[in-house]
């Protein structure tokens, strides 16, 4: 039995009824947006009007380090700033060093701060393009006045107009298949349908322990179903990182508060002997230096994965620079009485020799702080065609095959307990896989549980000119 034709109708006045209400959703879009970015101008102007004076405030207190805090707040913010004295000399950070905000900045402007007023400007090519929000004030650091101009880029007027007509369509559109699966013969799809529906809304909200019901014989619904399972198992355990990240580094950050908190009041009992002292005062350094390095691998992850982080690669023996890092961990592997076992041909590569040494800092770090004492690490090097292979492997605990597959993500931290005593943060593989995913090489690893671990990395010796412009 042949199937009814839709009334044309029907089809023409779904089609104006749709054409009717995308064009309401755009006028009302249209408007919405006008009125807050009209709002919003104000609010972002005094935002970054605060970020200055809280940049004076840092600044002031520790004028000697000056470029290294401007350089980490830019960082932080997502800004550009460029600090200008009296006598016109230009100090730019953040942002693309190809394009220089000091450069779009007018001399009336810097007088007009320099006199003590403010600048305030917002620029956008058209409604449809991000656009630029500028600030200038005047600041003052070790008494002497500066003037201070922050640029920071806006959403487009249109940022999500996108996404809600795309949710519009959908919406629609699932109500008007809905529409035609509505017979006795399709009450059953309708059912899946709907299920199906209300696990999506589950999700978009956050709600990823969802389960899709799955039937062989409902074609590409099944099919459909069973990606759907997929994706919320994979975006589940994203969740379950990322919160697990965040419990991690709040972890790492209160632990030595707690420690520097409870010593320096210490510090204030007067019947202290200086050996005791000292010995106070040794914890809440190691502790400090502990909250820094944190710091400093979070502010150089989020600085790789920006696609901004300076990339210089040069020719440079790679041979000598391993042999260097090794005795240089002498004191932490002679510590445990751990037998090196290094051989390294004479090699030399193209690549930025400071981000390469981050990565053979973690790896042999790693494998004293995993091998136990008596135990042996080996470091070999040898080229293989056009390429370096190194391989670092050590006699350690080793690392189960389920923590393989997760080992190098970024959220992802695997034997909690055994990292966490030993000072970890679960940050340095993530760094090691994005400096030689940047320089076009690929890092494995291979690991049985109490037989110990190996990590292999292969390199090109040359980095074409191509590369160079396309990671510079």
């Amino acid at each position: 039995m042949k199937q009814k034709k839709l009334p044309f109708k029907f089809v023409f006045g779904l089609t104006v009824f749709l054409t009717v209400s995308i064009t309401l959703w755009t006028v009302a879009s249209l408007l919405t947006a006008y009125y807050y970015d009209w709002r919003g101008k104000e609010a972002r102007w005094d935002e970054m009007l605060g970020n200055g004076k809280t940049i004076a405030a840092l600044t002031d207190n520790n004028p000697g380090n000056m470029d290294g805090l401007l350089k980490q707040l830019a960082l932080l913010k997502q800004e550009r700033l460029v600090l200008i004295d009296s006598s016109g000399r230009k100090l730019e950070f953040g942002g693309d060093p190809a394009v220089s905000f000091a450069s779009t900045i007018d001399q009336t402007e810097i007088d007009l701060v320099l006199l003590g007023r403010e600048v305030k400007k917002a620029e956008r090519t058209n409604v449809f393009q991000p656009g630029l929000a500028t600030t200038g004030q005047s600041i003052s650091i070790a008494g002497h006045p500066y003037a201070l101009f922050i640029q920071a880029d806006t959403e487009s007027l249109f940022h999500d107009y996108g996404k809600q007509l795309v949710t519009v369509f959908v919406n629609f559109l699932l109500l008007f298949l809905l529409a035609l699966l509505a017979s006795p013969k399709r009450k059953k799809q309708m059912l899946s349908l709907k299920r199906m529906i209300d696990a999506i809304r589950k999700m978009a909200k956050g709600d990823f322990n969802v389960t899709f019901e799955t039937h062989k014989d409902n074609g590409p619904w099944g099919e459909l179903a069973e990606n759907l399972n997929h994706m919320a198992v994979e975006l589940n355990q994203i969740e379950q990182m990322r919160q697990e990240f965040i419990s991690n580094v709040s972890h790492e950050i209160q632990s030595p508060l707690t420690s520097i908190t409870g010593f320096a009041r210490a510090l204030h009992n007067d019947r202290l002997s200086v050996d005791e002292r000292r010995h106070y005062l040794h914890i809440i350094e190691t502790e400090s230096t502990r909250l820094s390095k944190l710091s400093d691998n979070l502010l150089k992850l989020t600085s790789l994965e920006s696609q901004h982080h300076p990339f210089e690669p040069k020719p440079y023996r790679l041979d000598k620079q391993l042999r260097r890092l090794v005795l240089a961990c002498e004191p932490q592997w002679l510590d445990k009485n751990i037998e090196m076992d290094v051989s390294l041909d004479e090699l030399t590569i193209e690549a930025d020799e400071d981000m390469m040494s981050q990565v053979w800092v973690n790896l042999i770090n790693n494998s004293i702080k995993f091998t136990s004492e008596g135990g042996t690490i080996g470091i070999h090097l040898n080229q293989q065609d056009n390429g370096a292979i190194i391989r670092i492997s050590d006699t350690g605990i080793g690392i189960s095959p389920e923590d393989q597959e997760h080992i190098f993500e970024r959220f992802y931290k695997a034997d909690k307990s055994r990292q966490r005593s030993n000072g970890g943060s679960g940050l340095g593989l993530s760094i090691v896989h994005n400096i030689i995913e940047r320089h076009r090489g690929f890092i494995s690893v291979q690991s049985r549980i109490g037989e110990g671990t190996t990590f292999i990395i292969k390199l090109p010796l040359k980095v074409s000119k191509q590369e160079k412009n396309a990671l510079s």
